[in-house]
C-alpha cells in the first residue's frame, strides 16, 4: 500500500498574510511604489488591548531608502501603506503607527578597513551614478541603489557568472556619442546580456519609452538581449530572475 505524500501547505503567519493582503491592496491602488517599498522591508506586528479594540505598532526593517520615506508619517508612501494595512486588518483591530528600522548588515573580517577606506573616499566600488537624496548600499564592495539589485547581484554571484553591475557604459547612439548604465551587464557561455530592475524610482513608468530607445541603442552595438524585470519579482525570487535570464540568453546565437 503507498503511502500518502503529505500535500499540506506550510502554515502562513497572521503578519505575513496581513502583509500579503495590504501588498495587494497597494497594487489594486496603483501605489506600486508603495507596494515595493512594504515588500523591501521585513514585517511584523506588535499589539496591545486599549480596552475597546486591539491597536497594533507595524515594525518594519528595511533598505535605506525605504526608511527614509517611512520615517515621515506625512509622507504618502507611509501613509498608503498605512491605509493599505487597516484596510486588511480585522474588524476589531487597527494600526496605531508605523516604525522602522534600517537593516542590519552582513559582516566580513576586514569590514572596519573596509568602510574607513570607503569613508576617506579610497574605494571605488563600480561606476554607478549616484541618485541625489537616495542612500546606497554596498555589498562585497560594489554600489547598489535598492535591496532588489543586491539581491539579483547575490543571484548572480551565486550562478557563478561574470557580470558587471551598474556601470557606465560608452556607445553610439542615433544622437552621438554617449554615456549609458545598464543595472547589470553578465556574460554567459560568450553571450553577453543586460538584466534591467523596473519598478524603481530610476525605471518608473513613465521612462518605458526612454528606456525601450536606450534597449534599441545597446543591441546595436550586439548585445544578445535585454531583459526587464519587475523589481518586486526580483526582491522576492532573486534566483529565478537570474535563471530565467540565463536560460533565455544561452538560447540566443
Amino acid at each position: 500500500m503507498k503511502q500518502e505524500k503529505n500535500s499540506e501547505k506550510p502554515e502562513t503567519s497572521f503578519d505575513e498574510r496581513i502583509q500579503a493582503s495590504a501588498v495587494q491592496f497597494l497594487i489594486q491602488e496603483n501605489e506600486q511604489e508603495a507596494a515595493v517599498a512594504f515588500l523591501a522591508c521585513e514585517f511584523e506586528l506588535s499589539g496591545w488591548d486599549d480596552g475597546f479594540r486591539t491597536l497594533y505598532s507595524a515594525l518594519l526593517r528595511g533598505p535605506r531608502w525605504v526608511y527614509e520615506v517611512i520615517h515621515d508619517e506625512h509622507h504618502p508612501t507611509t501613509q498608503a501603506i498605512e491605509k493599505a494595512l487597516n484596510a486588511v486588518m480585522p474588524w476589531d483591530c487597527a494600526i496605531q503607527n508605523i516604525l522602522i528600522k534600517a537593516n542590519l548588515i552582513d559582516v566580513e573580517p576586514d569590514w572596519k578597513a573596509q568602510m574607513l577606506d570607503i569613508a576617506l573616499g579610497k574605494q571605488v566600488h563600480n561606476q554607478g551614478i549616484e541618485i541625489k537624496n537616495r542612500a546606497t548600499m554596498i555589498w562585497q564592495n560594489l554600489r547598489f541603489r535598492s535591496e532588489s539589485e543586491k539581491r539579483i547581484a547575490e543571484a548572480l554571484d551565486r550562478s557563478g557568472v561574470l557580470f558587471l553591475p551598474n556601470c557606465l557604459a560608452r556607445l553610439t547612439t542615433p544622437e552621438g556619442r554617449k554615456n549609458k548604465e545598464p543595472d547589470f551587464v553578465i556574460c554567459h557561455q560568450g553571450r553577453w546580456g543586460i538584466l534591467e530592475v523596473d519598478g524603481e524610482p530610476f525605471h518608473p513608468p513613465s521612462r518605458t519609452v526612454d528606456d525601450h530607445k536606450r534597449d534599441r541603442d545597446f543591441y546595436a552595438h550586439g548585445i544578445h538581449i535585454v531583459l526587464h524585470f519587475d523589481a518586486a519579482e526580483c526582491y522576492q525570487q532573486p534566483d529565478r530572475v537570474v535563471k530565467q535570464f540565463l536560460a533565455l540568453l544561452a538560447e540566443r546565437q
